[in-house]
């Protein structure tokens, strides 16, 4: 089990995670506004739910293999909602024609912020480092 210990060996499995989260959201969205007044189009709704079962199945496995991959599961979560974030507002733009505001980008590059500064936890060594400049002065 060499890469249970690397550092970033499960980055790529989390942006896979965000991917797919995105794709699961997209079907459930399609999936919603499918008319079900025939019995094609009935079943056109069965097989676009049952693809967001599937998609977001598939995501929360790359997830959970992502973080048995990493030592920490914070920087798994930055990336797997960093990638879901932005993949979202591009499938959005692309497929609804939707529009996201100066407003929508900040605020989520506040939450993605918010968690780095979460990931970012100082270590012991430096912790302690800083008591004892504290206690020396």
């Amino acid at each position: 089990m060499e890469g249970r210990g690397s550092r970033g060996g499960g980055a790529y499995l989390a942006v896979f995670s965000g991917i797919f989260a995105t794709a699961g959201s997209l079907l459930g969205k399609l999936a919603g506004g499918a008319d079900a007044s025939s019995l094609t189009s009935l079943l056109l709704k069965g097989v676009l739910l049952v693809s967001m079962i599937v998609s977001n199945t598939i995501g929360c496995t790359f997830f959970v293999k992502a973080l048995h991959g990493s030592g920490s599961s914070l920087p798994i979560t930055v990336a797997s909602a960093a990638t879901n974030y932005v993949c979202s507002a591009f499938v959005g733009f692309v497929v609804f024609d939707e529009s996201t505001s100066l407003t929508w980008w900040c605020g989520t590059s506040l939450v993605l912020l918010g968690l780095m500064l979460i990931c970012n936890v100082p270590t012991e060594k430096k912790a302690s480092a800083a008591e004892e400049k504290l206690k020396h002065q």
